[in-house]
């Protein structure tokens, strides 16, 4: 089979600089035990190889953090997450005596930065629920939101004035539709800070895939916001579309009679995992 492979791929900087900050509390406390807070990255691969390195996940899914960071043994290690983390858990950290390393993303943090030096009121792009976007909006405090998911926002600054920031893992069609429906009230309004560039290239480079492309393989997880979008971009031009976590699954589907793959991946997949698929599809 002939293999297009979708460029960038494997991690991006701010997740290999977070997976290298985990390790590194890891090796520089071997004891005392070392919790992740929150899904590091989206990826449950990664996270798998973490847990193997001795680390311990509290799971956003299974529960809320501040209660999870609260149960941390005293003097334990923790390491916030790349999508962020509401100031507060910082508190909590300081009472317990916990040593805390940093991994949050630097285009995250450029955006909080952003939003305090904007002049204008801010209206945040984003999906309610998921890291990145809450910790935005606890850490923001004034800041107006805007699900792009339901396209509904909580409230809207009432002198029709106003800047936005967006979530760095959206899309740009989510970006573009939210500005186009926020515009209909605050005719005004502009983009002050949109996806980080890895999220824009990888999207870039999936809107112009090889027109002989038979089907579309997207490494990354249903939990990954940026590996999602690829899916959805490719779909939308209507190619035929497999999302899948690792080479495991990947041999699970039926390829038969394609000629031709174009292979991407999320900027929380690894490259070891891109290797792996992209041997196994050139040996069929």
């Amino acid at each position: 089979m002939l293999v297009h492979v979708v460029s960038p791929n494997g991690y991006c900087k701010g997740v290999q600089r977070a997976m290298e900050i985990a390790y590194s509390a890891a090796k520089e406390h071997p004891d005392r035990p070392v919790f992740l807070l929150g899904m590091l990255v989206h990826n449950e691969d990664a996270i798998a190889s973490l847990e193997q390195a001795g680390l311990t996940v509290l799971d956003e899914a299974k529960g809320p953090l501040d209660q999870q960071l609260s149960s941390i043994p005293k003097g334990a290690v923790v390491v916030y997450s790349a999508h962020g983390h509401p100031k507060r858990y910082e508190n909590i950290a300081k009472q317990s005596d916990l040593i805390v390393y940093d991994a949050t993303c630097p285009f995250v943090n450029d955006n909080l930065r952003s939003f305090f030096q904007a002049e204008k009121p801010v209206i945040y792009l984003g999906v309610r629920g998921h890291l990145e976007a809450e910790a935005f909006r606890e850490n923001a405090d004034g800041a107006y939101f805007f699900d792009v998911k339901t396209m509904k926002a909580d409230a809207l600054p009432s002198d029709k004035e106003a800047e936005a920031i967006a979530q760095t893992t959206l899309s740009d069609s989510e970006i573009e539709k939210a500005l186009e429906s926020l515009k209909v009230f605050i005719p005004s309004l502009r983009l002050r800070k949109g996806t980080c560039y890895s999220t824009t290239l990888r999207q870039k480079a999936m809107r112009s895939l090889p027109k002989d492309v038979d089907v579309v393989l997207v490494l990354g997880s249903p939990r990954s916001n940026n590996s999602a979008k690829l899916k959805e971009i490719a779909e939308s031009q209507g190619y035929e579309t497999h999302f899948v976590l690792n080479v495991e699954e990947l041999k699970r589907i039926d390829l038969s009679g394609k000629r031709k793959a174009a292979l991407a991946s999320g900027a929380s997949t690894s490259p070891e995992a891109m290797e792996a698929a992209l041997a196994y599809l050139e040996s069929l």
